[in-house]
């Protein structure tokens, strides 16, 4: 049950919520977005009314609108097509009371029983160039085929004429209405309505032109056409043009010699540490033993003795003295040599 009463709780006032939200919404739209002032002169087309082009009948404009159309070729001339209509204010009062949208006068140009390429103009000055303008016109249009046959009661169209309005800028500032300068709006019929019509273009130059254009197909016995309430404004300024970075002047360096390349050099063994020698003790020299002549006994050489008659051998052998000197020579003459083999056999 509390649950139950929470729940309800919370319902209500999201209700509640929710409506404050969707009456703020109704009661505060949303601002539209803002735009420049109106451009034109006298864009509701009030008094004066003058005289447009001088020594034309039935041509009075709200100043300083103009009036223009085509007039008819040689084909044309005994044809009802491409006739001068008439120019003037419309009022109030007019059957059937509906061809004044806002103020007390619009403008009008008709012509009975005959077909028309006709329309008005102003050229807007001090335009600045590269803006975005945007042209709005209100336009109703009367059109009946025969006011005899009963079906445009009350000054309504019946059996209408195809009107081919519209309306156009010239961002040029020209007064050609062939120019391909020329912006234009889709076209329309606007019979027994006002009906709004706009188109957009940016300016080109400083001065702009503004028209509306009509051309009802068929020589209707009625074809009207009422303007009211135009306006010309600026929907964007130009671009602004974003600036270009300077480039800081710098000083042109003095070209330099690239110095050519070395040659690396070949990376060398490092030489391995030689190894010092330990000082070495002088070898000890081997004493040679130098064989030395044992001296001989020296001879006495005996005196001659007187010559005798000679000897046997025998007994000159076993004399004393001979045996001894010979025996010592021999003896001497082995113990060099074994003196030199004892030498000869160290080494």
């Amino acid at each position: 049950m509390i649950h139950t009463h929470k729940t309800r709780t919370w319902l209500w006032k999201l209700a509640v919520v929710c409506c404050l939200i969707f009456s703020s919404l109704v009661l505060y739209p949303a601002p539209a977005l803002a735009q420049g002032p109106n451009l034109l002169q006298n864009p509701g087309f009030e008094l004066p009314h003058v005289q447009s082009i001088p020594g034309k009948e039935n041509c009075f404009l709200a100043a300083p609108w103009s009036a223009w159309w085509v007039p008819k070729n040689g084909y044309e001339r005994d044809q009802c097509y491409h006739l001068a209509p008439e120019y003037k204010g419309a009022t109030r009062a007019d059957v059937p009371g509906n061809r004044v949208r806002n103020g007390d006068l619009s403008q009008q140009w008709f012509h009975s029983y005959g077909s028309f390429e006709a329309g008005i103009l102003q050229q807007v000055s001090n335009i600045q160039v590269g803006s975005k303008l945007k042209l709005e016109f209100w336009v109703l249009t009367w059109s009946c085929d025969r006011e005899d046959k009963g079906n445009c009661g009350g000054a309504t169209s019946g059996d209408p004429s195809p009107m081919h309005v519209r309306i156009g800028i010239d961002p040029t500032g020209g007064t050609d209405i062939y120019s391909s300068a020329v912006a234009w709006s889709p076209e329309g019929n606007a019979w027994d309505t006002w009906t709004h019509f706009e188109v957009e273009a940016v300016a080109k130059n400083s001065t702009v032109t503004v028209y509306v254009y009509s051309n009802p197909d068929y020589c209707s016995q009625d074809n009207n056409v009422y303007v009211d309430d135009a306006s010309l404004v600026v929907v964007a300024p130009p671009p602004t043009a974003t600036p270009r970075p300077t480039r800081t002047p710098t000083a042109t360096p003095e070209a330099t010699h690239t110095p050519l390349p070395t040659n690396t050099p070949v990376a060398t063994a490092t030489p391995v540490a030689t190894q010092t020698p330990l000082p070495t003790c002088p070898p000890t020299a081997v004493p040679q033993v130098i064989p030395t002549c044992v001296p001989c006994p020296t001879q006495a050489i005996p005196t001659p003795l007187p010559t005798a008659t000679p000897a046997p051998l025998v007994s000159q052998l076993t004399s004393g003295g001979a045996w001894t000197a010979a025996l010592a020579a021999l003896l001497a003459g082995i113990g060099a040599l074994a003196i030199g083999f004892a030498l000869g056999k160290r080494k």
